[in-house]
């Protein structure tokens, strides 16, 4: 981890020292089986083995807890201020937030022969992927009428995410060996992709100028959402200031924007997501580390899920089936730790 105390003659200050961030909420949900951001809402939460749906909203307060009308527990969820859409290996169906189904269909209506990635926009637009046609389809997601599709080849796996200005989605097609993404949007009812480079999409800056990549050989980069330019790009294994233990760790299980300044990082072997080794600030402007973050409990660092509010961000743990909602030390957001440089 990123230490205070760098080797034996080595200048303090090019070790980040360590921040404790604060804990805003915490929610035990025993057997959480996957969570994902809710559109202009918080996050949405399912469980293992179940077809409960929950809902939380920016402070991990619960919205709502909803049974999906489905045939498999395994299912893929994303939500918005008024809308859940819920699907399994054979259907999908959205409902709103009051558990009452707006409407459903089968893949194979849909023109997809088994189970589809998707995602629900703050236009209650909702995207799907199929990966077996290799389409990119856009539903109303309210009526269920279909509004436009277009050829989108690729890896049949793919992954959403929301851009915080609203105007385009994330979509990751993820591959094993080298993913992809693009920016979707809809122009007069027709679907506009634009191809965006660096690998993976990881997330976007708070004000939506920027995103982040990643790769599985472990490879980041921060790149001008308008024209891709590269504002920095850097390996794991060669971050200014990064602990030498980091040089065990074999990529990124999750990076995300926490502020226009920092990222936070979760380096990882080849483990499960709780397997992190600690998790660290990242400057957004040079990919230098800035700190570790020291949790003030003994469960591991966690799974990372970002926020829509900066600052801020989601900690997931199976070891006591808990989510813990985080804020960002105001130390590190305005000036330096005692003994470091200034540096970002």
């Amino acid at each position: 981890m990123c230490s205070a105390d760098g080797p034996t003659g080595s200048p303090k200050w090019l070790y980040a020292a360590a921040m404790q961030p604060r804990l805003i909420n915490q929610v035990r949900l025993p057997g959480i089986r996957h969570v994902a951001q809710a559109t202009g809402l918080g996050w949405v939460v399912t469980e293992q083995d179940r077809f409960t749906v929950h809902l939380f909203d920016h402070e991990l307060g619960r919205v709502a807890r909803l049974a999906a009308p489905l045939d498999d527990p395994r299912m893929k969820v994303s939500a918005t201020r008024r809308l859940v859409a819920a699907g399994d290996a054979h259907q999908i169906v959205v409902l709103g937030h009051d558990g009452l189904v707006r409407w459903r269909s089968s893949w194979d209506r849909l023109g997809g022969s088994a189970d589809a990635d998707f995602h629900l926009d703050g236009d209650h637009v909702l995207w799907i992927r199929l990966g077996d046609t290799e389409e990119l389809v856009a539903v109303n997601g309210v009526s269920g009428a279909e509004i436009h599709r277009t050829p989108l080849p690729g890896p049949g796996a793919a992954w959403f995410l929301h851009a915080p200005e609203g105007v385009w989605t994330g979509l990751t097609l993820l591959d094993p060996d080298r993913s992809r993404a693009v920016l979707i949007r809809l122009d007069a009812e027709r679907i506009v992709s634009r191809p965006l480079a660096g690998g993976g999409l990881a997330g976007f800056s708070p004000a939506g100028g920027r995103y982040l990549t990643q790769t599985l050989d472990g490879f980041l980069s921060v790149r001008d959402v308008a024209s891709d330019a590269v504002v920095t790009a850097r390996h794991l294994e060669d971050l200014p200031g990064a602990p030498p233990a980091l040089a065990g760790c074999r990529h990124v299980d999750r990076a995300v924007f926490l502020s226009e300044e920092l990222i936070l990082a979760a380096p990882s072997t080849e483990g499960p997501p709780n397997d992190a080794e600690g998790h660290l600030l990242l400057s957004a402007l040079s990919l230098r580390c800035r700190s570790q973050v020291r949790y003030p409990h003994h469960q591991g660092s966690g799974a990372v899920h970002p926020s829509y509010q900066p600052g801020r961000w989601l900690t997931r743990h199976h070891e006591d089936d808990r989510l813990r909602l985080w804020q960002l030390g105001a130390r590190l957001d305005d000036e330096p730790m005692p003994g470091q440089l200034a540096l970002l």
